[in-house]
């Protein structure tokens, strides 16, 4: 799947900011969840190899979903404002992101942090070598890509958070439009690097409960380009929290507009896209006092101007997570 819905709502796991490192030596959480999911995508390397032409949309697939994830950190200094993270960030799980990261945190203030981190292998995976084939399989070839972030949470003590990255794509074995001429072939290379941004904004309705909007810039830089494309989005996350229960729902649109015409469609894509996410957490599950039970949902749809490039996925899933 094109997202980790299996994680979508596991900020829920601690209610503290990223502000608040925390008391000194290790900390963290691992969950494992399951979890069933279904994909509509002809990028999607579990569907047919073989397609008729390019005008449909991609065909459904279902899969059963598991696994393992978390965070590990340590927390160190006078002040014990110095941390070393790794894993699966809980604030990125919220909405729907999933991405190994490993970094480092300063708290500022009680109410600031600043963190650097790595991400390797973001967009890890498989893709089609030419997506565009029709007649005879297609083959499938690796992706990979690497992201460097820097966050500043509460910037100077204010409700306002700022997450920013660069980031790499890299396929394998580039073949896009192989039955067209190399000039068109080159507009379709997908290799390339980007920018990301988020500027959020958290308000708190009440000591139970917050809202949190955000706007939301991309920009990727293909080697092709009519894969080059500028995204711009609005973003909306609600946690609330009653004892031992906790609720969260997120929901994102974003616009894309790319820089050139696509030479096998013959004009230039447009995109829009869709994201929802609920979940839900039982605090102390059967009495154990490290233990939590979790259920989420997700669903994300993309609507293009190129019916090809249509995507939609769903997933529902629940699991349990250990804190220490």
């Amino acid at each position: 799947m094109k997202k980790m819905y299996l994680v979508c709502c596991m900020a829920l796991i601690s209610g503290h900011t990223m502000a608040e490192l925390g008391e000194p030596g290790f900390s963290g959480e691992v969950s494992a969840l399951v979890g069933f999911g279904s994909t509509e995508s002809n990028f999607n390397t579990d569907s047919d190899k073989t397609i008729n032409n390019v005008d449909n949309s991609g065909k459904s697939e279902s899969e059963v979903l598991a696994a393992p994830l978390g965070q590990l950190r340590y927390t160190f200094g006078q002040l014990d404002n110095h941390q070393i993270f790794i894993g699966t960030s809980r604030e990125d799980i919220a909405v729907g992101d999933f991405a190994l990261e490993a970094g480092y945190r300063y708290g500022l203030t009680e109410e600031s942090s600043i963190a650097v981190s790595f991400l390797p292998t973001i967009m890890g995976g498989e893709t089609w070598e030419d997506p565009y084939l029709t007649g005879t399989d297609r083959q499938t070839t690796d992706i990979s890509g690497n992201a460097f972030r820097l966050q500043y949470d509460s910037i100077m003590d204010s409700p306002f958070s700022l997450d920013l990255a660069y980031y790499t794509k890299d396929i394998d074995t580039e073949r896009s439009g192989a039955q067209y001429t190399n000039e068109q072939q080159k507009r379709l290379d997908r290799n390339g690097n980007g920018l990301y941004s988020k500027a959020s904004y958290k308000y708190m309705i009440n000591n139970s409960s917050l809202v949190q909007p955000a706007v939301i810039y991309k920009t990727f830089s293909a080697d092709g380009d009519a894969m080059s494309n500028t995204s711009y989005g609005v973003e909306l996350s609600y946690m609330k929290f009653v004892s031992r229960h906790a609720f969260s729902i997120s929901g994102t649109y974003l616009n894309t507009t790319f820089d050139a015409i696509n030479p096998v469609f013959d004009t230039e894509q447009k995109d829009s896209e869709y994201s929802f996410f609920a979940g839900y957490e039982y605090d102390e599950f059967m009495g154990w006092e490290d233990w939590a039970f979790n259920a989420i949902a997700g669903y994300d749809v993309k609507s293009s101007n190129i019916n090809f490039y249509d995507e939609t996925e769903y997933m529902l899933g629940v699991g349990v997570t250990y804190k220490f």
